[in-house]
């Protein structure tokens, strides 16, 4: 029970984490994933990641001291109704709802540790940025298990609950945003004449190099865009025309009408 994992949900999150873990190396019978009617969703996870999964919340809380409370916030009572009378002192609770406050979990769950997360997509390929923060109940024991599991998935940073909105629209949203500037640079690429799977590759492979760089060097994002930028190059026409088109304030606006949902989903 020390070790396994139980998983109260089983979307596109879950299944990420999943993935994840068992890439890190996770055995597959220490992970255990419920749901609450879509019995095929559990079927999907049995036979992709080779975990355990059960229609039967206690079986999941019997088996893991950790679990991850993955359903959608308007889900929360329902299942927290399905789940305290299984809790027992040993449990933590972690949360990736979005939105939702570790004191709303607390009291759902009757007080039990509640240690709210924000990871995002990419823990499929232990590629995560992760951010925790902790409800009131929680102690270092909890604190240091909640690292450990994350740190496996990708980077894991430590903030005030108070920060977690703006994570949610910066790590969490982001890689939508990243997606969509991959799609239209593939877009362009196309339009100027490259093969479709020529300007995927140049795209993919572009903005993975530019990312890997900006890690291995610690330089400043700003200042390897100056390295690349020659005076009266094409880089320099090229996000002049971004500029143009508000790509920087557009950016701004993004992180600010998600971080304000995130706010409203909390309520």
């Amino acid at each position: 029970m020390d070790t396994a994992i139980g998983f109260i949900g089983a979307g596109s999150m879950a299944e990420a984490l999943i993935r994840g873990l068992r890439g890190a190396g996770m055995d597959g019978a220490q992970i255990l994933a419920t749901n609450r009617s879509r019995r095929e969703r559990l079927d999907h996870l049995r036979i992709s990641w080779g975990i355990r999964v059960t229609p039967d919340k206690a079986e999941v809380c019997g088996s893991a001291r950790t679990l991850i409370l993955a359903v959608k916030p308007g889900d929360l009572a329902q299942a927290a109704r399905e789940l305290r009378p299984h809790l027992a002192p040993q449990h933590r609770v972690i949360s990736v709802l979005a939105g939702v406050r570790c004191a709303s979990v607390e009291r759902h769950l009757d007080g039990a540790p509640v240690i709210r997360a924000m990871p995002n997509l990419p823990a499929a390929v232990m590629a995560s940025a992760t951010a925790l923060a902790y409800g009131r109940r929680v102690g270092g024991d909890h604190r240091a298990a909640a690292v450990s599991l994350f740190s496996r998935l990708g980077q894991t940073v430590e903030v005030r609950e108070e920060a977690l909105d703006a994570v949610t629209a910066v790590a969490g949203s982001g890689p939508a945003y990243v997606y969509l500037f991959m799609e239209a640079l593939i877009e362009a690429g196309v339009q100027a004449g490259l093969s479709p799977i020529v300007a995927r590759d140049l795209a993919l492979q572009t903005v993975y190099g530019a990312a890997k760089l900006v890690r291995e060097t610690g330089s400043d994002p700003g200042d390897l865009r100056r390295r690349v930028t020659s005076p009266n190059g094409t880089t320099m026409a090229g996000l002049a025309a971004l500029e143009e088109g508000g790509f920087t304030a557009a950016i701004g606006e993004a992180v600010r009408r998600a971080t304000r949902r995130a706010t409203e989903l909390g309520r």
